[in-house]
């Protein structure tokens, strides 16, 4: 490993090297923080390796920076005490390595100021270089795979094979993104010329960044929806500067995943700054929305944190887009025609799909409808699969105390039964859990239409049709619906009618944990489920969030952009 990377041993939970240790004055990737002069030393070595004309240039854009936006925090200011960050093993519920600082007020500053001006370097060097950028950055990820997902499951305990699956989708998405660039297919090039004597005259629309993105990164998934996930590939792609706010839970291997993609940025001839990694807690997110050259914000994790920053950036002077995917229940619909022919199966498949990630994914189905006279045997069926999983471990401490408040609040209802199964007791762990209620419970009782993050699911005995309409009219937005039934089943048609206005994706008889990265696919949902249920988070059209269209009216050839020149 090179010097400031974060290593780590199994054994002994040893990390060396990290940049922003408490007491450093060093940021994620070892660039220099605002209590260091952006004077011409910054542009020795790699952090700006261009022309000479370019970095003179970028060397004032940087001091009228800093003299309007730092240099007057910096002095005379004295910083309140910094929280820290250490790693927390879930299967010990202990914390290991390193203390990393979260950002300072000043430094908030100063990491969007370099963020800005990195954003007009990228523009000028063009998606060419972007595209280069992303493939050496999947390149760099996927040549170290194995040490990341060790380094990985010692903080979030989801298990090697499951991390080097994560990361080899996280390759994917950034070279999906790669090819997505080098084809000029995000531009969205239209031309028009209007005939003599229309208004208009001669129309040329491509699509350009909106400017300095803000990520809020996941506790679930530590490389997809992380440093190099999803939101990150496609604001880069699209010509953005990234800043990613780390999650708490896996700060070693957001460290880790930052260093390698910054190389790999910078051996592409793209700024470092491209791409800044801070940590810190809500202050941080917080000041980071409420800036002023922040342009959008792409979120992933609950409500109550997406819809916080949603109407933070709407009071802003200069309202900005939050792209947030938050809860979702998922729910799932099993016809009489599904669970007579197959009810093993489909309790199998149902379990598999509740229990995968630790009943941690997005996309866990978190209700379940169905047949009341086929339920007692449904239901049973579901527990005995549900039983086999004992050794599961949660996040954080925060996720795992949640955990166990939504599973106690369900157990104080008289009308719901709650069914837990074994569990080691070590560290973070949690067991399966099966709550039952009828109709008339669930529509009484709002924790059952609340998700629970974690190993648990909810079934509803219905007694009918109209007993499924009542319940399916109560269901909010939903990332996922799934059905199973055969085509003539009544309960399936009402099913589809109701769920398709309340999801952005709907499985016919399978699970709806695994999410494709497709350009087909829509990973987005109505309210609450998303902050803006027109936008995917996966796929090719997730690049949309981060661009926007302007037009260029008449103007001749040698004025346009090059990718709308004749």
């Amino acid at each position: 490993m090179h010097p400031g990377s974060v290593g780590s041993s199994r054994q002994g939970r040893t990390s060396k090297g990290v940049d922003c240790a408490r007491g450093d004055s060093r940021l994620a990737v070892g660039r220099p923080c605002a209590s260091a002069l952006l004077g011409p030393d910054r542009f020795a070595g790699s952090f700006f390796p261009f022309r000479e004309v370019v970095q003179e240039r970028l060397y004032l854009d940087n001091i009228a920076i800093y003299h309007r936006h730092i240099a007057p925090r910096v002095s005379g200011r004295r910083e309140k005490r910094l929280e820290v960050v250490r790693s927390v093993d879930p299967r010990r519920a202990e914390e290991f390595g390193p203390e990393l600082s979260e950002i300072s007020t000043v430094e908030v500053g100063d990491v969007v100021a370099r963020s800005r001006v990195a954003g007009d370097l990228i523009g000028r060097l063009g998606p060419v270089v972007v595209a280069d950028g992303l493939r050496r950055a999947a390149d760099a990820l996927d040549a170290e795979s194995a040490t990341l997902a060790e380094l990985a499951d010692d903080e979030v305990a989801l298990g090697v094979p499951r991390l080097l699956g994560e990361i080899a989708r996280t390759t994917g998405q950034l070279r999906l993104f790669a090819g997505l660039v080098a084809r000029g297919e995000h531009l969205g090039v239209t031309t028009s010329d209007l005939p003599a004597g229309a208004p208009g005259g001669s129309l040329r629309k491509v699509n350009i960044p909106l400017g300095v993105v803000v990520v809020f990164a996941a506790s679930n998934f530590p490389f997809a929806f992380s440093v190099a996930g999803g939101d990150t590939a496609s604001a880069l792609a699209a010509g953005n500067p990234v800043i990613v706010k780390a999650h708490y839970g896996h700060p070693q291997t957001s460290q880790r995943v930052a260093e390698l993609v910054t190389e790999a940025l910078v051996a592409a001839g793209l700024p470092a700054d491209s791409l800044q990694v801070v940590h810190g807690g809500e202050r941080v997110g917080l000041e980071l929305v409420r800036h002023p050259d922040v342009a959008a914000v792409g979120f992933t994790g609950s409500t109550a944190g997406g819809r916080a920053l949603t109407d933070v950036a709407a009071s802003r002077k200069i309202p900005i887009p939050v792209y947030a995917e938050q809860g979702s229940v998922n729910p799932m619909v099993i016809a009489p025609s599904a669970i007579t022919a197959c009810a093993p199966g489909e309790a199998r498949q149902l379990a598999e799909s509740v229990l995968s990630g630790h009943g941690q994914f997005c996309t866990k189905p978190g209700v379940v409808f169905v047949p009341d006279d086929a339920a007692d045997e449904f239901v049973a069926l579901l527990r005995g699969e549900m039983a086999q999983a004992v050794d599961m471990h949660l996040l954080t401490t925060k996720i795992h105390e949640q955990f166990r408040k939504a599973v106690a609040a369900l157990g104080r209802h008289p009308d719901v039964e709650v069914w837990a199964g074994e569990t080691s007791g070590a560290g973070l762990s949690a067991p399966g859990v099966v709550a039952v209620a009828d109709v008339d419970t669930y529509l009484a009782v709002p924790d059952l239409r609340a998700e629970i993050f974690g190993p648990a699911t909810v079934v509803i005995r219905v007694r009918d049709s109209a007993d499924l309409v009542r319940a399916l009219d109560a269901v909010e937005g939903n990332l996922t619906a799934t059905v199973h039934g055969d085509a003539g089943d009544r309960w399936l048609a009402l099913a589809i009618e109701r769920l398709v206005r309340r999801v952005g994706r709907i499985v016919y008889g399978g699970v709806p944990t695994g999410v494709a990265v497709d350009r087909a696919m829509h990973h987005g949902g109505p309210y609450p489920a998303s902050s803006w249920s027109l936008y995917t988070s996966v796929g090719d059209d997730a690049i949309k969030r981060f661009m926007r269209p302007i037009v260029y009216q008449d103007f001749p050839d040698t004025l346009l952009p090059e990718a709308l020149r004749a």
